[in-house]
């Protein structure tokens, strides 16, 4: 498989990206309104919806890591559906701090669940867990003017992290046994 077919395959989860790193960029140039971002947000989920629907009917990509089928891309919609109401409904904060890092965690959350959802191997589900539960971490201790939301962010941390090392325990046991992780 060449990069570019690898590329078209991934180009969902591509474009969520490159949209996160977009809105970070427009967010540190932009302080205060936070309607760029979340504009620029809308239109790369919007993109990536498209996507979505130009995929294949069946395929695998990553040494069938993940996989591509009606009912994958129909979830992957989901997701970016729900990512977009979430995006959308940030319109509605009065004053709205750091929007663009608040949505580039919210864009790399559905990137996390767009891997969860395509995942056909133990070690993928376990990169999109992290990667959702990272995005999530960060967005659980976001108000660094409220004391409990950093305690909140730390616990969650702390629980994420004593549940990620049972699952890669669980994994490992897994691998031993079947000699797989498919």
């Amino acid at each position: 498989m060449s990069y570019l077919e690898l590329l078209k395959l991934a180009s969902p989860e591509a474009t969520v990206v490159a949209t996160a790193l977009v809105v970070l960029s427009v967010g540190l140039m932009i302080r205060r309104p936070a309607a760029p971002c979340i504009a620029v947000a809308a239109l790369g989920l919007a993109l990536a919806a498209g996507a979505v629907a130009l995929l294949p009917r069946q395929a695998t990509l990553l040494g069938g890591m993940l996989v591509i089928s009606p009912l994958t891309s129909l979830f992957k919609i989901v997701c970016i559906g729900l990512a977009l109401f979430t995006v959308l409904m940030t319109t509605w904060e009065k004053r709205p701090r750091h929007a663009g890092e608040y949505l580039a965690m919210i864009l790399l959350a559905t990137v996390g669940l767009m891997l969860l959802v395509g995942s056909e191997n133990l070690l993928m589900i376990f990169i999109g867990l992290e990667l959702l539960g990272l995005s999530l971490y960060v967005m659980a201790a976001f108000d660094k003017s409220d004391i409990r939301s950093a305690e909140a962010g730390l616990k969650y941390f702390l629980f994420g992290s004593v549940s990620s090392a049972f699952t890669l325990f669980g994994i490992s046991l897994i691998y031993g046994i079947a000699g797989t992780t498919a």
